[in-house]
């Protein structure tokens, strides 16, 4: 009897490191960004991530052109992504983009059925539906899950699914390197996240994500294949 006692006893000291392991929410936030166009300053943006009933979360993104031509055509855009947590993962339930420059209005939307598995993407006049595995994101979304992510120690090649205009597409992502980033609020210490994409496109998407502040992203630049590059960087956490 002892030594059935002590072999449960062990058994169960072993598998404490690992419920402690299991993912948790991400950590909600509100952080302001300055944008660059080509190095340039084009304006200013706001992130933020709320936790709201019912386990869902809420991140918001908006730029605004406040210098040079961005300011001239009034630039304002937002991004709102609606996820549920799962106990394990987040998962899109509604994605809405709104832009505004120069008198025209772009608008997109994603609606994910979690009854059916079915999402409804629309864009302009442009309609479709189609399944989605569990555990989909949106591109916007994305932000989120790879904060997740890296707070679960999660390293190396990071899978994801994520919904577009016309389907799931699998995406992956690479925590490529821990940095020590000057910003405009310090050196922080972070980890670099880039996309790795094999379509030959030309496009780089990096992301450096804060190590001491819930993981939430110091920096988010993107690379055009022509060379021009879109630059997020932090400003201040609220």
């Amino acid at each position: 009897m002892r030594k059935f006692l002590r072999a449960a006893l062990a058994a169960t000291l072993l598998a404490l490191p690992l419920l402690a392991a299991a993912a948790a929410p991400p950590k909600p936030f509100t952080a302001d960004y300055e944008l660059r166009r080509n190095d340039q300053v084009l304006g200013v943006g706001q992130i933020s991530l709320r936790a709201l009933p019912d386990g869902r979360y809420e991140l918001t993104t908006r730029s605004q052109g406040t210098q040079g031509l961005a300011a001239l055509a009034g630039l304002d855009r937002e991004e709102r992504s609606l996820m549920r947590w799962t106990g394990s993962q987040l998962e899109l339930l509604d994605y809405s983009m709104r832009q505004k420059a120069a008198f025209r209005t772009r608008e997109q939307s994603l609606r994910l059925d979690p009854a059916s598995r079915t999402v409804t993407s629309r864009r302009k006049d442009e309609q479709k539906e189609f399944p989605a595995p569990e555990g989909t994101l949106d591109r916007h979304g994305l932000t989120a899950a790879i904060m997740v992510a890296l707070a679960d120690g999660r390293r190396g090649a990071l899978p994801f699914e994520v919904a577009g205009r016309g389907g799931v597409e699998a995406q992956t992502y690479r925590v490529a390197a821990p940095v020590r980033l000057r910003t405009a609020i310090g050196t922080e210490r972070a980890l670099r996240v880039e996309r790795v994409r094999t379509d030959g496109s030309g496009r780089i998407t990096k992301l450096w994500f804060a190590r001491a502040h819930g993981w939430l992203p110091l920096r988010i630049k993107q690379y055009e294949a022509d060379g021009e590059t879109i630059d997020m960087r932090i400003t201040a956490i609220r």
